[in-house]
């Protein structure tokens, strides 16, 4: 199968400090993957580069072969959208006025949002299920929910890929369970690929079609929730013992 991102020797550095060290990544259309490691591991790191924020100081990562950091930020925008951890937004915009944000590379300098723009925000603002809230201030509605804002204003900007970092992370089990639900329909019903950064070992093991489990900036394993989701390499992944035990078809992980 083609892969739609790929990702080849990839190393990042703050200053002196290495980051990512030699990543090799692909990624294939249309799948849902969790990348899982370490708090320090280079999650967030490569997130940013997947998504064109960052260039990497070696290697390549490209986009249906064409090299990210040489791709105009609005065309990348029109390709991937990009949803950080829990988003806070410093003035008082609508719901409806933060998802229009989304529809930005496809409006002029000068121009306004089209009547087009405003029905693709209503038409994103349901699919998450908070078409009601498209009035509402978005400082003032709660985290879920405005994490929900935040993938709604991604969906606008009609991707094919979506990229998260810790979307479930603060979240209730009600919002946890619908945000994962949401992101698995737009990639069966819309074909969006989904990446996504997490600590939720469990959300991983029912959710995600693959998995990449990083070590301190390197890829550590790269499969299917069964080939990477053992005893062994989450062990060594979060430095603790790790059992994972399969019975009548059920996982359990839990710490020795």
């Amino acid at each position: 199968m083609a892969t739609i991102i790929n990702c080849t020797n990839l190393g990042f550095s703050y200053n002196e400090t290495r980051v990512l060290n030699g990543i090799d990544l692909s990624i294939s259309p249309g799948k849902m993957l969790g990348i899982l490691g370490a708090n320090g591991a280079g999650k967030s790191t490569l997130l940013k580069i997947l998504c064109g924020v960052l260039k990497p100081k070696t290697g390549k990562a490209l986009f249906k072969d064409k090299e990210l950091s040489s791709m105009d930020r609005r065309d990348i925008a029109k390709c991937i959208a990009y949803i950080p951890q829990d988003p806070m937004f410093a003035f008082p915009f609508t719901v409806k006025e933060v998802v229009l944000m989304g529809r930005a590379p496809y409006i002029g300098r000068f121009e306004f949002e089209r009547e087009k723009d405003r029905d693709i925000a209503e038409n994103a603002l349901q699919a998450v299920g908070i078409l009601h809230l498209k009035d509402r201030l978005i400082n003032e509605i709660s985290s879920g929910e405005r994490q929900l804002a935040s993938i709604a204003r991604g969906l606008v900007q009609e991707p094919e890929i979506m990229i998260l970092d810790e979307p479930a992370t603060y979240l209730d089990v009600k919002h946890r369970t619908k945000i994962i639900n949401i992101l698995n329909e737009l990639k069966e019903e819309r074909g969006i690929s989904i990446i996504a950064a997490t600590h939720d070992i469990f959300t991983s093991l029912f959710y995600f079609d693959e998995i990449v489990i990083l070590k301190e900036g390197k890829v550590l394993a790269q499969g299917t929730t069964e080939m990477v989701i053992n005893s062994e390499l989450l062990s060594s992944a979060y430095e603790i013992p790790v059992t994972v035990k399969k019975e009548n078809g059920r996982v359990f992980v839990f710490p020795k």
